[in-house]
């Protein structure tokens, strides 16, 4: 018999913990990232973070060890989802437009639902451990073999006309990227609107 309020992973009670933790770091990662986008790394302290969570510093050490592990976890965030948004694109059915077209839709709502996270990578990742620092690196690097791939892919197929596709992904990418510095929730443009013109504004450039 298991005692009443102990986990019991026989039960199915592991999955539903498992559920909860993720969604508490989840919800600890946002308004961290917040934060910080607001007030730099070393402006943020943990105090303010379980503050603005409504809970105490000790919540805040039971899912992070440390500042320094939160701000990993933020500036990794973007990355990741970058990188499988690029692998989908690679690896979809479709035309060289199609799969470009995937790519920057994909890739510029990750920009604008993350741009908070976004944000705090471009600004704080000074202050990211070197180890940690590479690892995302290498993600970004591949992120770009990626998006340079599908490119010289539509350049030999004839749909794209574009002279150097290693710089032509770059400029995609800030282009892209850069969003956080200017995108404001509730704006003008709904996030559709601009992937829409992020779109054109890709078709142009590679043709």
């Amino acid at each position: 018999m298991v005692k009443a309020g102990r986990r019991s992973d026989k039960d199915g009670d592991g999955s539903l913990w498992d559920e909860v933790a993720t969604l508490k770091r989840e919800r600890i990662l946002d308004e961290a990232a917040k934060l910080i986008a607001e007030r730099g790394y070393h402006g943020t302290t943990i105090d303010a973070i379980a503050e603005k969570f409504g809970a105490t510093k000790p919540f805040i050490y039971y899912h992070f060890k440390s500042k320094g592990d939160l701000l990993v976890e933020i500036c990794q965030r973007g990355t990741v989802r970058a990188l499988q948004a690029a692998d989908r694109a690679i690896s979809t059915d479709g035309d060289s437009w199609e799969r470009l077209d995937q790519f920057v839709t994909d890739f510029t709502s990750i920009a604008l639902e993350s741009h908070e996270y976004v944000a705090v990578y471009f600004r704080e990742e000074i202050n990211l451990p070197p180890l940690h620092a590479e690892r995302i690196n290498k993600m970004r690097k591949e992120i770009d073999r990626k998006l340079t791939r599908l490119l010289e892919e539509g350049i030999r197929a004839g749909k794209f006309k574009v002279e150097d596709p290693q710089m032509c992904c770059l400029v995609i990418a800030g282009m892209v990227s850069y969003a956080f510095a200017w995108y404001r929730e509730g704006g003008r443009l709904s996030t559709d609107q601009i992937a829409a013109q992020m779109r054109r504004l890709v078709r142009n450039m590679v043709t």
